[in-house]
């Protein structure tokens, strides 16, 4: 952890927090959307933490929470608790390396070139096209497991946040967690792709659909990712952020 970074964490929340709202008052991104969350939140599940970028961000502003990262590929682990560690929050993080699913199993997690476009799909004609320079380098057999499951062995009563960036299989997450999500979830962060599945077959109409059978509604977009101009299919992505209705 850098110099500046160590100052930073040093000073008292309160003006941490101050200083985080004039910053990013006017952003059109994460951040912005975290000013809009109580800074008391106690449960935050980081689905797809990768190397532990979102979780370090929550574990800063967020002083009384205990966050629960979840990362399959094995590197990626290893990262993220190298460098929760080395920023003094290992005592309310709690790592998992497996992935959530629709059904608890062993699968095969594609390794991009990008790390951060590891998916348990291939690169379809749709990705390829938006994301051209992103190939898939080997394989990792992986643990998947329902969170439900997870959440009531863990005997967990309520989750603040859960932030999900899973490529593609957002839909397998939330039906996996249904009753999670139903009853003790409040706001859920996520990453929605228009290119993962081709268009045709309609996955973020479902991913919507099961967001409102679950008792969400979009509250706010960000970070919208979209080719140039003369690609007839522009929108690649956008991250949202889903509250209860």
């Amino acid at each position: 952890m850098s110099f500046a970074q160590r100052t930073k964490d040093a000073l008292p929340h309160e003006l941490r927090r101050k200083v985080r709202e004039i910053r990013h008052r006017n952003d059109s991104g994460l951040y912005s959307a975290m000013l809009s969350l109580d800074e008391n939140i106690e449960t935050i599940f980081d689905v797809g933490a990768n190397v532990g970028n979102l979780s370090l961000a929550f574990l800063r502003w967020f002083p009384k929470a205990t966050v629960y990262g979840f990362e399959p590929a094995t590197k990626m682990f290893a990262e993220m608790n190298g460098r929760i560690d080395s920023a003094g929050f290992s005592d309310r993080f709690r790592a998992h390396q497996f992935g959530f699913f629709d059904e608890e199993s062993q699968a095969e997690l594609n390794l991009a070139s990008q790390h951060g476009a590891n998916s348990l799909m291939g690169i379809g004609e749709a990705y390829h096209a938006a994301n051209p320079g992103i190939g898939i380098d080997a394989t990792e057999s992986i643990s998947l497991v329902r969170m439900d499951d997870f959440v009531r062995e863990s005997k967990i009563e309520h989750i603040d946040l859960v932030k999900i960036d899973v490529e593609g299989v957002e839909n397998e997450v939330l039906l996996g967690g249904a009753e999670t999500f139903r009853d003790k979830v409040d706001i859920v962060i996520m990453e929605v792709s228009f290119v993962r599945h081709e268009r045709a077959e309609g996955s973020h109409l479902r991913l919507f659909q099961t967001m409102h059978d679950l008792g969400f509604a979009p509250s706010y977009l960000f970070d919208v990712e979209q080719a140039e101009p003369e690609t007839p299919w522009r929108l690649s992505q956008v991250d949202c952020v889903f509250r209860k209705f």
